[in-house]
């Protein structure tokens, strides 16, 4: 028989098989039952069952995900859960936490237990295969992801670039999440506050960035990276106007993203022409400026275009897809700030949660985001309707949308208020009466001017209000002459 008609006999020396088809269609599926060591995981298990000292030598570095079989991530995290409570570790309170039996077999765990401590009493070294465990596992996820992305990109409507993204990203996850967290000594970070603090004295550059507007700066401080702060106010009360020129003046500093989920991009970007120009957002949209005003939006244009702000107006976002996107764009091209408009919008994959419970994971969610990619982050929030019913309207902290969580997670939280518009609801009927006369004396104090009043800053003082010129046409807040 030729070597081509073998080829062409299946493996049970059928005929009419291609033993290529046979090759591909066993290779289709990667196998990664290989990508296991049972008896280190059995090791390392029976190892922390015997000492807490054990447990705490490897908590930092392992995981109970990195164990292959499901039976071993459950003892382990059973053997974390009742040490980080506190409670003494005992075969007997491990197993109420798994339950009887740990398999369909009907196999005890009490006696899969006494066997992981019988394996490791005479094994000194049985911590030495940790980083095996983490390795085999690092190795079964990277076939995991890999394989993902080769199914989403045979999808036709697939967008390369954002699998790519999505792929550095989880690509990236699998180091994060098999590394240890140093521990960080107060001596080693008191040195290094002392370093930065030589630095700015020497070079005069204070870290973090300024939002344009001194006064503003004075009630919160400059913004630094891994600060969460927020903008409260009412619907119409400028907060996105306050929001987006707070980023126009950070992108001197460092590129930043912009979550609209409210709007549309050409709307966001059509204020930011009207800040350039004297020409009105609505102006803009309906085509009504002459040729003079059209040379200023050119000339807006062009300038916008070095602009170092990324718009993703997307709508309903979640946490993470806004990680992703930022954790892209850090990498492909810096990121030092986002702003999320408004967190109230953010979708969670906690349907169960209620309202304020969604937003509490969201404003815990933004602080870790903060902090793990060392940017700033500024969310805005809406003002609950209460506040309007009071003698004093200007909203507080527990007027805002999370008002708790945000007290809790905010390193500064300001508020805004154009009490011209509150005014409008309260103007009197008799216009020549007293009331009528004190009120339109008040509407002419306050028109176009808004108040911002700090309520949270962990680095100084909160409880201040400064006053601001506000250009509705223009959609900018600028500092009041003296």
């Amino acid at each position: 028989m030729t070597y081509a008609a073998m080829a062409t006999r299946s493996t049970f020396g059928m005929p009419g098989r291609n033993l290529r088809n046979v090759t591909e269609k066993r290779m289709a599926k990667p196998q990664t039952q290989h990508l296991e060591n049972l008896v280190a995981e059995r090791m390392v298990l029976g190892k922390v069952l015997q000492s807490e000292a054990s447990f705490w030598s490897v908590a930092d570095a392992l995981q109970a995900f990195h164990f292959s079989r499901e039976i071993h991530q459950k003892i382990f995290q059973a053997i974390r859960d009742v040490l980080t409570e506190g409670k003494r570790m005992s075969i007997a309170i491990i197993e109420s936490r798994l339950g009887p039996e740990y398999d369909d077999d009907g196999k005890s765990t009490s006696s899969l237990l006494t066997a992981l401590l019988r394996d490791a009493e005479n094994n000194e070294s049985a911590l030495d295969e940790v980083e095996g465990v983490i390795d085999l596992w690092r190795h079964r996820k990277l076939i995991e992801t890999l394989e993902h992305g080769l199914k989403e990109a045979k999808k036709p409507n697939v967008m390369p670039a954002d699998l790519l993204s999505d792929m550095e990203v989880k690509i990236k996850d699998i180091g994060v999440n098999s590394q240890a967290e140093p521990l960080k000594w107060i001596g080693d970070i008191a040195g290094r506050v002392m370093t930065r603090s030589s630095k700015t004295k020497d070079t005069g550059i204070i870290p973090g960035f300024d939002t344009g507007l001194p006064t503003l700066d004075q009630l919160i401080g400059r913004v630094h990276a891994g600060d969460l702060g927020f903008l409260g106010a009412r619907a119409g009360d400028a907060k996105t106007v306050l929001a987006f020129q707070m980023a126009m003046r950070a992108q001197l500093y460092a590129p930043g993203i912009f979550f609209e989920l409210e709007m549309k991009d050409e709307d966001l970007t059509a204020r930011a022409m009207a800040g350039e120009t004297n020409v009105s957002v609505a102006e803009i949209e309906a085509g009504s400026y002459d040729a003079f005003a059209l040379e200023d939006l050119k000339s807006a244009r062009d300038k916008l275009k070095g602009t170092k702000i990324v718009i993703d107006d997307r709508p309903r976002l979640a946490i993470e897809q806004m990680r992703d996107r930022c954790v892209a764009m850090k990498r492909r091209h810096g990121l030092g700030f986002a702003i999320v408009d408004h967190i109230r919008l953010v979708r969670t994959f906690n349907k169960s949660a209620n309202k304020f419970d969604r937003i509490e994971f969201v404003t815990g969610d933004l602080k870790a985001l903060a902090k793990d990619l060392g940017i700033a982050v500024i969310a805005l929030s809406q003002v609950t309707r209460s506040s309007q019913r009071r003698e004093d309207p200007f909203p507080n902290l527990t007027d805002l949308d999370g008002g708790g969580s945000i007290e809790q997670d905010a390193d500064w939280c300001v508020s805004l208020f154009r009490r011209d518009r509150w005014l409008k609801n309260q103007r009197p009927q008799e216009m020549d009466s007293k009331d009528g006369r004190e009120w339109a004396e008040q509407m002419h104090r306050w028109k176009n001017r808004i108040e911002i009043r700090c309520l949270k800053r962990r680095r100084g003082e909160d409880g201040e209000t400064a006053e601001f010129e506000f250009d509705g046409r223009r959609g900018q807040l600028r500092e009041v002459e003296r």
